[in-house]
């Protein structure tokens, strides 16, 4: 897909960051999350409900994607 057909893929991200919401402030969790996730061992998410994980970890997640998604269509864009 080109990013010139990605209408469709543009609508669905939007609404999936919608759903996921705004990260929160940065915390040693979300900045690996971010930069190095698979770095993430069981003591990063000691004492963490699985609510609170979610909570934490997915808006950073979809931004993270998002924005490499959007460096992508750039690239694409200027090739």
């Amino acid at each position: 897909m080109s990013s010139g057909d990605s209408s469709r893929a543009d609508a669905l991200w939007r609404a999936v960051g919608e759903a996921a919401g705004r990260p929160g402030e940065p915390t040693a969790l979300t900045e690996k999350v971010r930069t190095a996730a698979w770095r993430i061992v069981d003591a990063d998410v000691a004492g963490l409900s699985a609510d609170e994980l979610y909570e934490a970890v997915l808006p950073v997640a979809f931004a993270a994607a998002d924005e490499k998604r959007q460096r992508a269509y750039e690239a694409i864009d200027a090739a």
